[in-house]
């Protein structure tokens, strides 16, 4: 036992790359394809992708929400983790990146657990109807405490919200902060304190934000 937090060295990522990157060939042929764009990699780790699935399996979840599908990694572990029987809502804002992540859940033949809505998530969401047992909020972080109003109104009791980035590559206590900062920062304090939810900051990738829905 260790009151002290272990630092992720390069060896020990070596040791534990087993766990981390052995994955579903869907999921490493989208994250190669993201690779070999110009564009900033906006998507979770491999590590994170097979917690994301692992964890839809421990609570059994069946119906997800996401925002920011991007180009659908995140979906493709939640659809492949919750079965034939499961769906998922992903919201995503640019048509692009809905076009693509499209085409990969087709290639991937779980395009019929997958429903990907176009538009802005403060939008779109208000429009779609839980209870869901999983949501993930991985959109623009400065409608991150809107979007968390919304999704405990939509999740059942006992259900789960993980919202992605809570650590915000370490930006959280810089004196000068962008609107995803702030928006990090009061996310984080709303689920602390909230009488609806029990929360706590995961360190996985760049920080989760895990709030059980009570």
């Amino acid at each position: 036992m260790s009151e002290k937090r272990t630092e992720i060295t390069a060896e020990l990522e070596e040791v534990l790359a087993p766990y981390w990157d052995e994955v579903d060939p869907l999921i490493a042929s989208i994250q190669e394809d993201l690779h070999r764009r110009e564009k900033y990699p906006m998507q979770i780790s491999r590590e994170q992708a097979r917690f994301h699935a692992w964890f839809c399996r421990v609570i059994g979840a069946r119906r997800i929400l996401e925002v920011g599908t991007y180009l659908g990694l995140s979906a493709a572990a939640f659809a492949q983790a919750i079965g034939p029987d499961g769906h998922v809502d992903t919201v995503e804002i640019d048509p692009e990146h809905a076009d693509i992540a499209e085409g990969w859940f087709r290639t991937g033949g779980i395009s019929d657990r997958i429903t990907v809505h176009r538009g802005a998530a403060l939008e779109v969401v208000p429009n779609l109807a839980g209870p869901y047992d999983l949501c993930f909020l991985d959109g623009a972080k400065e409608d991150n405490v809107a979007l968390l109003e919304l999704c405990i109104d939509r999740t059942r009791p006992g259900g789960v919200i993980l919202i992605d980035n809570a650590f915000r590559g370490g930006n959280l206590s810089a004196e000068s902060m962008d609107p995803a900062d702030l928006g990090t920062i009061a996310a984080l304090d709303y689920a602390r304190t909230s009488d609806r939810l029990d929360s706590v900051v995961i360190p996985i990738a760049d920080g989760i934000l895990a709030c059980r829905r009570l």
